[in-house]
Formats: structure tokens, sequence, C-alpha cells
């Protein structure tokens, strides 16, 4: 499967809508504040924790590592990606 993201892509994301399973959301790192994460959100944990899994699950560091993302780390739901046109100077 190929990334969502291109690295010169950019993202538009929403602070206020409350995430759904299914959306893909952006994250602080647990365990690396300066780290943001790219991710579906998949479900919660028991603890309430959210689940997060790359798109691209072979190549990717998400919840099957890292457990639950408490959910004060999560930044807001993408709404948009703006891709680089691959012609552009």
């Amino acid at each position: 499967m190929l990334p969502l993201l291109s690295p010169e892509d950019e993202v538009l994301i929403d602070p206020r809508a409350a995430p759904a399973v299914g959306d893909i959301v952006v994250a602080r790192h647990p365990h690396r504040g300066d780290l943001h994460l790219v991710k579906r959100l998949v479900g919660f944990d028991g603890a309430g924790r959210a689940l997060l899994e790359g798109v691209n699950p072979e190549e990717s560091t998400d919840s099957r590592t890292l457990g639950g993302v408490p959910l004060e780390l999560l930044i807001g739901r993408v709404t948009s990606v703006l891709s680089r046109d691959a012609g552009a100077p």
C-alpha cells in the first residue's frame, strides 16, 4: 500500500472536531513531544485511550508498538491534505 502522505505534503486539521473511528488524526507522540503522528483512529482501548494505526502498517509505528494514546495528545482531525505538485518548482 502506498503512503497516504509524502514528506512534502501538509495537512489541515480541525482541532475542535471530535475524532471518530476511521478518521485520520494528528497526535503528539506519547514519548517524544517534538514529534507529531498522522494516523487513522481505529478505536479506543478499555482505558479510553485512542488506538492509532498507520495507513501503511508494514512501515508504521503506531498503537501496535506504542499502545493506546491518551486523548489529550490528539491534536485534531485531518480535514485536507495539501499535496505539492510534482511539476512545480
